[in-house]
């Protein structure tokens, strides 16, 4: 059976209520679904949550059932790779890159072998009004698509590209989409205004983590990236033609939704406001809205299972970081590495959005190859504002373990660097709202023991007990 989101919801059913929840009472998309999902999280919990009574933006029932938290932990998204779910450090980063590194093709099948297929609709049957898009936060301007992987073709390559990007729904047959201009997707959507022509695209709503996965690649423009989601998988992302374009734009058969639809050649509409990955709006200062616009789309086709789910992101919270900051660890880990060979591990943090705070572990081979680490990591992402190394015996996905190295093998004086005025994300809310002047400071912190110096011995048990004792002997 090809990989799709059912296969992975039962494999987490398996496991037990931890990972994953149903709820049964009736839900509404607008506020509610997202206000029970900050409850949960609240409470320490993340699991995925599928609200089989979610309502549809017209206050009905929704034809499908909403999905929620699917990415929102380091143990499920190794789940989904198909490693122990112990094994969620940086083990899914490793196995990620190695993934990246063996592409597969994807294969075309018939159109009655689609489980994409089993429901089209078509014309005045296309309203996004009758599925549970969500409203997720107190200020947003409206209902967004935002756990959507949108697929578009460059029109010199004939290359297809993926990536989650939000979309600002209008009514049920009209959006605006977000496509960012260095982004690789608003460069193709450039491409198209540019020649005078519509922007074709499709969404994929719902589908194993790994092709969202395979989606977040990071990399350089114009390769196909079906076949970056296909080694993603490990195994070919299946296609359909698209009942748009036909076979000129092909689709994931084994998607739970496919919307398909258009850029327009020159529309252009408000968008906005909406909460961002960073847990702020980045459009709303002291109550007051900066109003922005967005290229307009037109939806003109959905098809889906007949038992279809809707899925979408919890956006500014865990799932949206970490379906971001594991294939960008896979990606720093890799050019830090190829820097400093004794590089073990890095880690972008939950509590820097899973971007901005980014720790490094190595086992250093000279003095001053901690700095070279930091550096490498600041140029493999241009996100990371604090880059923090520390040795190999600190565990970098302990907040408390890197903060007691930071605290007592630095000085600040020697220890920490700034580099001033550096390209960031403009979604930072310390960064200036002019779009084209994203300039950022970013601080290393050399948190390693003074290479070839002396000093203080750690104090810890006896190692070999540690590692051999087991809690269960003494606690029957």
């Amino acid at each position: 059976m090809a990989k799709n989101l059912h296969e992975f919801m039962d494999k987490l059913r398996a496991i037990g209520s931890d990972e994953i929840i149903d709820v049964k009472k009736a839900v509404d998309p607008r506020y509610e679904a997202t206000t029970f999902m900050r409850k949960l999280e609240l409470a320490g919990r993340n699991p995925m949550v599928v609200f089989h009574e979610a309502k549809n933006l017209k206050g009905g029932k929704a034809q499908i059932p909403l999905v929620i938290n699917a990415f929102a932990s380091r143990k499920k998204l190794a789940i989904a790779l198909d490693l122990p779910a112990e094994q969620y450090k940086m083990e899914p980063a490793l196995e990620l890159s190695r993934r990246y590194n063996q592409t597969i093709k994807p294969v075309v099948i018939n159109k009655s072998d689609a489980p994409a297929k089993e429901v089209i609709q078509l014309g005045d049957e296309v309203d996004l009004f009758d599925y549970p898009v969500p409203i997720t936060h107190a200020l947003d301007g409206g209902p967004y698509i935002l756990g959507g992987s949108v697929i578009l073709k460059n029109p010199e390559t004939g290359f297809y590209n993926l990536a989650m990007i939000r979309l600002h729904l209008k009514n049920g047959k009209r959006a605006t989409i977000h496509a960012e201009r260095h982004h690789h997707s608003g460069m193709i959507v450039k491409m198209h205004r540019d020649a005078g022509k519509k922007t074709p695209f499709a969404i994929v709503i719902g589908h194993h983590p790994t092709y969202y996965l395979g989606s977040q690649w990071e990399g350089p423009f114009g390769k196909d990236e079906y076949e970056i989601a296909g080694g993603a998988m490990q195994e070919p992302v299946r296609l359909v033609p698209s009942e748009t374009l036909g076979e000129d734009f092909l689709v994931p058969a084994d998607a739970e939704m496919i919307i398909e639809g258009y850029v327009s050649v020159d529309e252009m509409d408000e968008e906005g406001p909406i909460g961002e990955h960073t847990r702020y709006y980045k459009t709303i200062q002291n109550g007051k809205v900066q109003v922005k616009h967005d290229p307009v789309v037109h939806f003109t086709a959905i098809t889906r299972r007949k038992d279809a789910h809707f899925q979408t992101i919890f956006m500014g919270h865990s799932e949206h970081g970490l379906i971001g900051s594991i294939p960008k660890e896979a990606v720093i880990y890799e050019k830090a590495k190829a820097s400093c060979p004794g590089v073990t591990a890095v880690h972008l943090t939950p509590g820097g959005m899973c971007r901005y705070i980014c720790y490094i572990s190595l086992k250093q081979r000279l003095a001053g190859e901690a700095k070279d680490a930091i550096m490498a990591a600041f140029v493999s992402d241009w996100h990371i504002k604090f880059g923090i190394a520390v040795d190999e015996d600190v565990d970098i996905f302990s907040d408390q373990e890197v903060l007691w190295a930071m605290a007592l093998r630095t000085q600040p004086h020697r220890d920490f660097f700034v580099i001033p005025e550096c390209m960031g994300s403009p979604l930072d809310p310390t960064v200036g709202l002019d779009g084209d002047r994203p300039l950022t400071s970013r601080m290393g912190i050399d948190a390693t023991k003074p290479y070839g110096l002396p000093f203080s011995d750690v104090c810890e048990v006896p190692l070999d007990l540690l590692k051999n004792m087991k809690l269960e002997d003494y606690l029957k």
